[in-house]
């Protein structure tokens, strides 16, 4: 996700225990429990084409490193639970926070610790046959990115559990500073929502997560709204001039290599704009509508029928092809756009 990755991570837990020790605070206790011999790649590639959550009646776990500071989980957790209060409760989810204390590397056990933990159901519960090396490799890259004061948030997908459930991660988030925190807790959630329903393409998994962290975000006073469409709009025409488009965003699982340095441009800033175009086409422009009546009909059915029929179009061909010539407008007429938005009602 150039800050927030966008291919699926499929982990090998099994299944998650609360447990207690001195390198990390863990809050909450939920989770799924199987026998490891029951998994399956068919069984993945069920749910991955079918959704993957499911609604919860737990609250997320907050697996964080010891020192961290307790502000910037607690911003971190802000964005969360107004996503969560939006779409509803759904997961099971986790959530690990780690990063720099006061601008140090932190406690060298504390790390040790967290990486044990992140890895020792991994290891004690991978189904035969896919077993890790966590410690040296997943884990081991999240400290570095960590230590390095590199910042990175992003959901990852456990699939090999019953039921299956998601990692949300956030590395030194707090240097995106004090408002910028929630909008990635926002981000990440939204994501879990979308796994509810069959896996759809980049532009429109990462333009969806971009809308709302902006539409909620501005709700809280985190963001402006319009401000932050501006900004992802002067994005999108970049990747624009040079040639690419939505069509170029329609992986499902891993980005295409030619198109990593269009990721953000094109997935994220281009892909929020579709996503707002959609919405503006619907009956009545509500969000809650787009969030209440679009994501059922990806279940019912697919991606590409799911968006013509939301915007109105023939098919995806024509959608692409209309919000290609809105691309084309003036930059009065494209921003305006946005005051055809409305809340809508759940």
């Amino acid at each position: 996700m150039n800050t927030q990755k966008t291919s699926l991570q499929a982990s090998m837990l099994i299944q998650m225990l609360t447990i207690a020790i001195g390198a990390f605070t863990l809050l909450g206790c939920s989770g799924p429990e199987v026998r490891p011999d029951r998994f399956t790649w068919e069984l993945a590639e069920e749910r991955l084409k079918s959704g993957i959550f499911q609604q919860v009646n737990t609250p997320p776990e907050y697996i964080v490193l010891e020192g961290y500071p307790s502000e910037h989980v607690q911003a971190i957790s802000s964005g969360i639970d107004v996503a969560r209060e939006y779409f509803g409760n759904f997961g099971p989810v986790r959530v690990y926070i780690l990063g720099k204390t006061d601008g140090t590397e932190g406690n060298s056990e504390a790390y040790q610790n967290f990486v044990e933990e992140y890895c020792r159901l991994r290891t004690e519960w991978a189904p035969f046959g896919f077993e890790e090396d966590c410690i040296g490799d997943s884990a081991q890259r999240l400290v570095d990115v960590a230590k390095s004061g590199g910042q990175e948030a992003f959901q990852s997908m456990v699939i090999h559990t019953e039921p299956p459930y998601s990692e949300l991660i956030f590395i030194n988030a707090d240097d995106w500073g004090e408002t910028d925190m929630p909008l990635r807790g926002i981000h990440e959630y939204t994501h879990v929502f979308q796994c509810i329903f069959p896996e759809s393409p980049g532009w429109l998994m990462e333009g969806g997560a971009v809308f709302f962290e902006a539409w909620l975000g501005s709700k809280n006073g985190w963001v402006d709204f319009r401000t932050a469409m501006h900004r992802s709009l002067w994005s999108a025409q970049q990747g624009r001039d040079r040639g690419k488009g939505l069509s170029d965003m329609e992986y499902t699982r891993d980005l295409p290599e030619e198109m990593i340095p269009f990721h953000r441009s094109i997935a994220y800033d281009m892909g929020v704009w579709a996503v707002t175009f959609m919405i503006s086409r619907s009956n009545d422009g509500s969000v809650s509508d787009f969030r209440d009546q679009f994501y059922p009909l990806v279940k019912t059915e697919g991606w590409q029928r799911a968006v013509s029929i939301y915007a109105g179009t023939a098919d995806i061909d024509e959608f692409y092809r209309l919000f290609e010539e809105f691309l084309g407008r003036s930059l009065k007429e494209q921003l305006d756009l946005l005051k055809t938005l409305k809340d809508g009602s759940r």
